[in-house]
């Protein structure tokens, strides 16, 4: 019988990961760290998917993912069988039972840590040094004491200080300009169609509280994204938005407050755009497009704080390459 084809619903909400500038990112990091990476794929890979970013940074040759809690090793454990997973944060009284079963290799700070890590039966740790930094951290001679009962168990024990980790700058999330970051650009677009339009007076309210009113006659556009996404509810009045193609050639402010499921757009007196047209609320300045940075500055944040709060609703699609 003859296979029917699979059937793809149409996203209401997007996170598309650009693999090959996601390639790119990872070869210039190599490039000036001049040794192995340890990347940090915590808050769900920066918001940009475990699911997606760990089988393409696995791919890239990258066996060494740093998380925090041991919840988010066993996910990314769940998409990597071989790499090696360094786990940051512990509970006080954390057994270490799980990272043995997970082979997760704990970074520890304190010798009680050590003790339990090592009577779990992991297979290594990385040892914090006291560095005077506010963080807890194993003293020269602790730090001897638990190489050498490492040892005993069989256990391999190296320094965190040998670790180079990045994190952010992986996916091109940046606290710079996007033309002064370099190499490492923006690796996410996030997106949404819009589902409406509606041609409208000057002076008519917008969205809910009517925080915004029109300056003239103008077209609305309804875009199926909001807060329950991950966008700052502070967003409207602030953050821009960008149409494809944009019209009248810039991106559009988001009109009022942003609601649940949707925020709203005033497009001026261009046409209205098809249904469905993409508007992208993150993406690349070199497309038009505003990127963390931007929608960060518009906000008063970071924009690490930008991409690691949205949530599980955007559809989240590797592109740009057939790995």
């Amino acid at each position: 019988m003859k296979r029917q084809p699979e059937m793809t619903a149409p996203a209401f909400r997007e996170i598309e990961i650009d693999l090959a500038q996601l390639a790119a990112n990872v070869d210039g990091l190599r490039r000036a760290q001049a040794r192995d990476l340890v990347v940090d794929v915590g808050a769900d890979a920066w918001g940009h998917g475990l699911a997606v970013v760990v089988p393409a940074l696995v791919a890239l040759g990258v066996d060494r993912l740093a998380v925090p809690r041991l919840d988010e090793a066993a996910r990314v454990r769940a998409l990597s069988a071989s790499a090696q997973i360094i786990t940051t944060q512990h509970a006080a009284d954390e057994s270490f039972r799980a990272a043995a079963e997970l082979g997760v290799t704990p970074l520890v700070r304190r010798p009680d840590e050590v003790e339990r890590a090592l009577a779990a039966g992991v297979g290594g740790v990385f040892l914090a040094e006291e560095t005077g930094g506010g963080l807890p951290g194993l003293t020269s001679s602790q730090i001897d004491e638990a190489i050498a009962a490492a040892a005993r168990q069989g256990a391999a024990a190296h320094l965190a200080s040998t670790l180079s980790v990045v994190g952010a700058e992986v996916f091109g999330v940046s606290e710079r300009e996007t033309d002064e970051i370099g190499e490492q650009r923006p690796v996410l677009r996030l997106w949404a169609p819009i589902a409406a339009t509606k041609r409208v007076r000057a002076d008519e309210g917008v969205s809910y509280g009517y925080t915004y009113r029109t300056r003239a006659d103008t077209v609305l556009a309804l875009v199926t994204l909001g807060y329950a996404d991950g966008l700052d509810r502070a967003a409207g009045n602030r953050v821009a938005a960008a149409v494809a193609p944009t019209p009248g050639g810039r991106p559009r402010t988001i009109a009022g407050r942003v609601a649940m499921d949707a925020f709203m757009l005033d497009l001026g007196d261009a046409p209205a755009p098809p249904l469905g047209t993409p508007v992208t609320v993150l993406g690349d300045p070199r497309r038009g497009e505003p990127d963390a940075f931007a929608h960060a500055r518009a906000l008063g944040t970071h924009s690490a704080e930008v991409v690691t709060r949205l949530s599980a609703r955007p559809r989240r699609r590797a592109t740009g390459s057939d790995r």
